[in-house]
């Protein structure tokens, strides 16, 4: 599979790898006769698509209980960059996404980390150890909430970047209706774009830092939001 940037540029995994942010983005797929995808395009996340990705997730919410699926766990690397293009090729210009594929695919990751345990990054490559991330994000609260610490986990052992493990504990707490910690969440009020409640925001930035994100007030400038509460250590 090839991946481009907006310009046409070729892409290394190393290049996507090295991805701060990765909520902010998002791809479009092309695909040959045969509906095989042989090429992503990798693009800054519009606000269209996040609206579109805000409606996906109200729909995911108070989903029936995961009916567990029989994984070959020989087929760790085949199972997951199945699941990762799968995801990726619905969140395209067209706005085609299917809820029902989002809910496939979770039973699928969640069913491969019961039976066969969470991977490491000797097992898989990192697109496809991002599949898991990528799944949960796109799922509902309750799974999110359920296997967070396995994939906080992860991280701690290098297979899994810390920043993701930020965003999925914001997201958390945000369906949550409780104040985020590092910030990464915004939401919509009225026209304007706003940041969602934020937890002790004097000390954000250490936060940040902490995890591997630029300051709060760099972050916010993509959504023209004004952030100016002094900091302490």
């Amino acid at each position: 599979m090839i991946f481009k940037n907006e310009k046409g540029e070729l892409l290394s995994l190393d290049s996507i790898r090295k991805i701060q942010n990765l909520d902010e983005w998002t791809t479009d797929s092309y695909v040959d006769k045969n509906g095989d995808i042989k090429e992503l395009i990798l693009r800054k996340a519009t606000t269209e698509d996040k609206k579109l990705q805000e409606r996906i997730q109200k729909a995911l919410e108070d989903q029936p209980a995961i009916q567990l699926v029989d994984i070959d766990c020989t087929k760790k690397q085949e199972i997951l960059q199945e699941v990762f293009e799968s995801d990726q090729s619905m969140r395209t210009n067209d706005g085609s996404i299917n809820p029902e594929i989002d809910r496939q695919n979770l039973t699928t990751v969640i069913s491969l980390l019961e039976k066969c345990g969470i991977p490491t990054l000797n097992e898989v490559d990192e697109i496809q150890m991002n599949a898991i991330w990528v799944v949960f994000q796109h799922g509902d609260n309750a799974n999110r909430k359920k296997y967070l610490p396995l994939l906080e986990q992860s991280a701690e052992n290098g297979d899994l970047k810390a920043i993701q493990i930020a965003m999925m504990k914001d997201r958390t707490l945000m369906m949550d209706g409780e104040p985020q910690v590092y910030g990464t969440q915004v939401s919509k009020n009225g026209n304007e774009w706003v940041l969602y409640e934020l937890s002790n925001p004097e000390k954000v930035n250490k936060r940040r830092a902490e995890m591997g994100f630029e300051p709060l007030q760099d972050y916010l400038q993509r959504w023209d939001i004004e952030f100016n509460v002094k900091q302490t250590e």
